[in-house]
């Protein structure tokens, strides 16, 4: 693998503009840096291998051990797989009812394979051209990649307009309400202990697909964004929540539990920090998931290799404020990547505890299957590392449509009210970013 040094400043939005409109198209893209996380973005187009949907992840698996080489320098990627895993592919883990709505043309899983593409240390601001070198010379790639920067996109485009055609919810706020009092009664019975209920809602859609993401990535920026242009399917992430990480053989999961809004000001900034902290519903929640990725790392770590933060750590973003812990492992000499995904897939911060009978419980009350909502997103690379984020505050485009989902953890304690106005809070936040950063008509 060979990296070659960019003279040139391309911004952010200028390499997104530019790789996301082509085919294949891609931003792993942190427009915000939170504590540790956030430090590269990767942008790339023109797979040369397209895997869409099928029984498991094999293929892909196959093609990263053909392809595959180490590496042990300064970049997270090194090229290789760069796709989704819809949140439906967890019906193929686990022995799920069917019984919401499907998104029948979303697949449970799709990736391109990438061996030349773009690096951007936002540390230190270069950019780099990254040739993985297993199908052609550096020489060839990083000529292809001057040339799809030298065409590339210019970065005005204030005067784009997008129109949205009649926003609806899936869900009343009767329904969610009585949603989640149906959950609190399965608590009461030992059934489950915590569930994460969401509804969808979704608009007719007009406009540059591209523009609208890099008005969202402006307006809501997150260490786990994104975009992937997978032909009539578009993802569109500001994600702030990581699901899985591998480093050579440790792994990382980072489950957020807990939410508030940012305060106008310091003083009230502060006093809904501290009204967070202090939670006994969110701390439980935290600690809920915390145990349930535990048990998850277990099946594929090293016995007594398991680690976790239980102390809250806040995390700030641009409308709201999170709080979040890290479970730590490491992974077993004769388990990979791809069996790590599968043993902890889909992310348990997501779907509740325990978390198949949480998984059983949100099909029987949400309406619409999920699809690429709290699926994932990210890059497996031909070293076998690995980061997927878990796909919250995330756009879907299909067939025309825009829709996304919202959510909230619902425990014993939960206040039904309370968990309702979370999740329009959470949507509150999208749409402010659409009217404030996008020219509506």
């Amino acid at each position: 693998m060979k990296t070659k040094l960019v003279k040139n400043i391309f911004s952010d939005e200028f390499l997104a503009r530019t790789f996301c409109s082509r085919r294949g198209g891609f931003a792993l893209d942190s427009s915000l840096r939170v504590d540790k996380l956030g430090s590269w973005s990767f942008f790339g187009a023109d797979p040369f291998e397209w895997i869409q949907g099928g029984e498991n992840l094999n293929p892909i698996k196959s093609l990263i051990k053909e392809y595959g080489f180490s590496y042990n320098g300064e970049l997270p990627f090194v090229g290789g797989a760069v796709g989704f895993i819809s949140y439906d592919y967890g019906r193929r883990l686990e022995n799920i009812p069917n019984i919401s709505k499907p998104n029948s043309s979303i697949p449970d899983f799709c990736f391109g394979l990438y061996d030349q593409f773009i690096a951007k240390n936002l540390v230190s601001g270069e950019v780099f051209l990254v040739a993985s070198e297993v199908r052609k010379s550096a020489e060839k790639s990083f000529e292809e990649l001057e040339l799809i920067l030298a065409k590339g996109e210019v970065d005005d485009h204030s005067n784009n307009e997008f129109i949205f055609k009649e926003w609806k919810w899936d869900t009343s706020k009767e329904e969610f309400i009585n949603s989640v009092k149906e959950i609190k009664r399965l608590i009461s019975k030992g059934d489950v202990y915590q569930v994460n209920l969401s509804l969808q809602r979704q608009v007719g859609f007009e406009g540059s697909i591209v523009d609208l993401y890099c008005a969202l990535r402006s307006g809501n920026p997150a260490p786990y964004g994104g975009y992937f242009n997978a032909e009539n399917i578009k993802l569109l992430s500001t994600s702030p929540e990581q699901f899985l990480k591998k480093t050579g053989s440790k792994l990382y999961t980072r489950p957020i539990k807990g939410t508030r809004p940012r305060g106008k000001d310091f003083k009230e900034e502060k006093r809904l920090a501290s009204d967070l902290i202090s939670s006994e519903k969110d701390r439980a929640e935290l600690l809920m998931i915390i145990d349930l990725e535990r048990n998850d790392l277990g099946k594929i770590s090293k016995f007594g290799t398991i680690e976790a933060d239980t102390e809250f750590n806040i995390e700030y973003y641009k409308s709201v404020m999170h709080a979040t812990a890290e479970v730590r492992s490491e992974l077993s000499k004769d388990k990979d990547i791809f069996e790590a995904i599968n043993a902890l897939f889909p992310g348990g911060s997501i779907t509740g505890a325990p978390k198949i009978k949480a998984m059983e419980v949100i099909e029987s009350l949400e309406k619409n299957r999920r699809g690429l909502y709290c699926g994932s997103f990210g890059y497996i690379g031909f070293n076998q590392d690995a980061e997927l984020n878990i796909s919250i505050r995330s756009l879907i485009y299909n067939d025309n449509i825009l829709f996304y989902n919202v959510g909230s953890g619902i425990v014993w304690d939960s206040i039904p009210i309370e968990e309702y106005r979370e999740t329009m809070a959470k949507g509150n936040a999208i749409d402010s970013t659409l009217k404030n950063f996008c020219k509506l008509t």
